[in-house]
């Protein structure tokens, strides 16, 4: 089965280098780099190391490089989600990089149902599995998408914008709560998405305009 190499990268190509040697490397692989939209030197020659070690390794393997904006975490998390989900066996190492880089990419696989990752320690320079955490579902029925992308809003203004009952409104957002996608804010009495409803609204939404695509 092919391998996806999914990694976040700084200045220092080592241990995701070690790992795809560890792992080997088939003709149908397939390896993601990922790091910041700002660019730096030392990032653009470990980005070059490991280029010329998979070409000597095996010419035939796809590399690509996603260079994310650090501080857009709901869009770069829905984007490294729909890859990893359409990823056969995704390997992820969250090792190098920006903070928020490498935070997008462990909540993406938290998200993609992935059960963990890797990452390399600072101080002894040991590699270690990482669990996940347990996100919901990543499919929302069409009432909960309808009911995410109204908010913010009252009961009674959910009941309006779907034209539904008020009982039923107040049942979908209790429902929507206790998945951890919506909190009400008891100072201002409305209903808002969580950061974890705002993800998952956003990798829905991406994944739709890729099949209309």
């Amino acid at each position: 089965m092919p391998k996806t190499f999914i990694a976040s990268l700084g200045f220092d190509q080592s241990s995701l280098i070690r790992l795809v040697g560890e792992k080997g490397l088939s003709i149908n692989d397939k390896i993601y780099l990922v790091t910041s939209a700002v660019s730096h030197p030392k990032t653009e020659n470990a980005i070059k190391s490991i280029v010329d070690f998979v070409r000597a390794v095996n010419p035939g393997i796809g590399i690509e490089v996603l260079r994310l904006n650090e501080a857009d975490l709901e869009n770069n998390v829905a984007k490294l989600s729909i890859i990893i989900s359409n990823s056969d066996e995704p390997i992820i190492d969250i090792t190098g990089g920006p903070k928020g880089i490498s935070l997008s990419l462990f909540l993406a696989a938290c998200f993609s149902g992935v059960r963990k990752v890797y990452m390399t320690t600072e101080t002894l320079g040991e590699r270690v599995e990482m669990p996940t955490l347990a996100m919901p579902a990543s499919v929302l029925t069409d009432r909960q998408r309808e009911a995410l992308e109204a908010l913010p809003c009252r009961v009674t203004e959910l009941s309006r914008k779907l034209g539904v009952s008020k009982s039923t409104a107040s049942r979908l957002l209790k429902n929507l709560m206790k998945k951890g996608l919506v909190h009400k804010n008891e100072d201002k009495k409305i209903f808002e998405l969580t950061l974890t409803g705002k993800i998952l609204l956003r990798i829905t939404k991406m994944k739709a305009s890729s099949l209309i695509a």
